[in-house]
């Protein structure tokens, strides 16, 4: 699976200092490669629902906001498992 470089770049920015960490995973790992490309389309989908900014898409952000943030914890998780410690955006 080929998972696009800026859905990486996103993961490696919201990890700060674990660059390494993410590239190795995104290499050795389909489930790590999933998750960053959940991630990326998450969070590309919330910041066009937020830059559109209408009142019917109220409780689709709000559902997009739980996502991303489940994401981001999942994807900490498996950082920290891999033996990077990681919290989203503290590094």
């Amino acid at each position: 699976m080929a998972v696009p470089e800026a859905y990486m770049t996103m993961v490696s920015r919201l990890f700060p200092g674990h660059a390494a960490a993410v590239k190795r995973l995104a290499d050795d790992s389909e489930r790590f490669q999933s998750m960053c490309e959940d991630y990326g389309l998450a969070a590309e989908t919330l910041s066009s629902l937020e830059i559109r900014n209408l009142p019917q898409d109220v409780e689709r952000m709000r559902e997009y906001r739980v996502l991303v943030r489940d994401l981001e914890r999942d994807l900490a998780e498996v950082l920290q498992v891999s033996g990077s410690k990681a919290d989203p955006k503290n590094g």
